[in-house]
């Protein structure tokens, strides 16, 4: 009895043992694993930091306006002087003279012819024409 009890703990000693070292295996490999997770993540912090000081130089106002009076022709004088409000454009022309409006005249359409009941399309006919059976 004794002798089969002490090979039982044997075997639950090394099934412990296999257990413990297959958590250390993958305690290891996890550790790898966040340790170049942490490489990754500061590569990218640091290209982030060398992205915005780059943007920071090319959103430079006095760059900005270099290159706008190299490549474009603008000037700082306006278009169009307006020396009063009154020069202005109105804001809702309106669409007819004001005359207009006095001196209109009406029209009225001629009388059309009212087709016949023969030339009507009967409901059948119609439903074929609008179906296309």
């Amino acid at each position: 009895m004794i002798r089969t009890l002490n090979i039982a703990f044997i075997a639950l000693t090394g099934l412990v043992c296999l257990g413990l070292y297959h958590i250390a295996e993958e305690a290891r490999v996890t550790s790898a694993d966040l340790r170049t997770t942490e490489r990754s993540i500061q590569f990218e912090s640091d290209a982030i930091t060398v992205l915005g000081a780059e943007w920071a130089k090319v959103t430079q106002p006095a760059r900005i306006q270099a290159l706008a009076s190299r490549h474009l022709d603008l000037s700082d004088a306006p278009a169009v002087e307006l020396s009063s409000l009154t020069q202005l454009p109105p804001k809702n022309p309106p669409l007819v003279p004001e005359g207009a409006f006095r001196n209109a005249n009406t029209v009225v359409p001629a009388p059309q012819a009212v087709p016949t009941p023969a030339e009507t399309p009967t409901d059948a006919v119609f439903a074929a024409l609008k179906t296309g059976t």
